[in-house]
């Protein structure tokens, strides 16, 4: 999609972080944005500076985990801004532990999100981007959806399921004129682990190797992606490398990451 000027574009989790970037980036490349977050708040601050800067902004507070919500806000998108021709699925949410010690909150919660409003939101807008032969998907995952990272399995199982949603729909739309990207950055600094009361002591290792992003940083990835119909895009190159490396030998990988220390935990003492 080389012109972004006018389009409708969504973008889930945008009330902080890498949802916000990725808001504000489109909105200065002139799109229509509608931003949606449970955290109505914080939400409307977001929507408030964006409309100072001059952008069309269409603000949904609703909770993401239910795919009827998502429909509905959807819905509402197209009313009150037009057809849908650019989704961020970008909401997530998860803690790091081993499972054994995962509550049921926690895990459910982190199967819901990102997976469930992935899946409800692509469903709802692909009949009319195929039927108006243009339209780009985005989707976030994380080194956890390429990387089988233990202490962390039901984050890791809902990053994977992005990585195959992402995939597939990629292969299904290819000659249709809709575009869908996969985007996998490293660590990024949005204060995530503290907002999803994420355990970084059971964080593997191999994160050490990675540095920490700024959310603009994949905001511009994102919009490359769109413009180029880039099918996937793992950043920065030290990442890229070792997933490369994953994927022609994983199990060779996993035992070199362990030799090196890297696939334990932060801290031995939490093993």
């Amino acid at each position: 999609m080389k012109e972004l000027k006018n389009r409708v574009a969504v973008v889930t989790g945008a009330s902080a972080g890498i949802g916000l970037a990725i808001a504000e980036a489109l909105a200065k490349e002139g799109c229509q944005v509608a931003i949606m977050a449970r955290n109505s708040k914080a939400l409307f601050k977001v929507a408030a500076h964006l409309d100072r800067q001059g952008a069309t902004i269409c603000a949904i507070p609703c909770d993401l985990g239910e795919a009827s919500t998502v429909r509905q806000a959807l819905a509402r998108v197209e009313r009150e801004l037009g057809p849908i021709d650019i989704l961020v699925n970008n909401v997530g949410a998860g803690t790091f532990k081993p499972l054994h010690l995962t509550s049921v909150d926690e895990c459910d919660t982190a199967l819901k999100l990102p997976y469930v409003p992935a899946v409800t939101a692509c469903h709802a807008v692909i009949s009319g981007m195929r039927q108006r032969g243009v339209g780009h998907i985005v989707n976030l995952t994380s080194p956890a959806g390429i990387f089988p990272l233990p202490f962390m399995v039901p984050y890791t199982s809902a990053r994977h399921a992005m990585v195959g949603l992402s995939h597939a729909l990629y292969e299904e739309l290819r000659g249709t004129g809709v575009g869908v990207s996969l985007i996998c950055p490293t660590q990024v600094n949005t204060g995530y682990f503290a907002s999803n009361d994420a355990d970084m002591h059971w964080y593997p290792r191999i994160s050490s190797l990675f540095p920490i992003l700024e959310p603009e940083d994949v905001a511009k990835t994102v919009i490359d992606a769109i413009r180029k119909n880039r099918r996937e895009v793992v950043f920065p190159s030290v990442l890229w490398i070792c997933v490369a490396l994953f994927r022609k030998a994983p199990r060779l990988s996993i035992a070199m990451f362990r030799t090196l220390g890297l696939w334990g935990p932060s801290r031995r003492d939490t093993a």
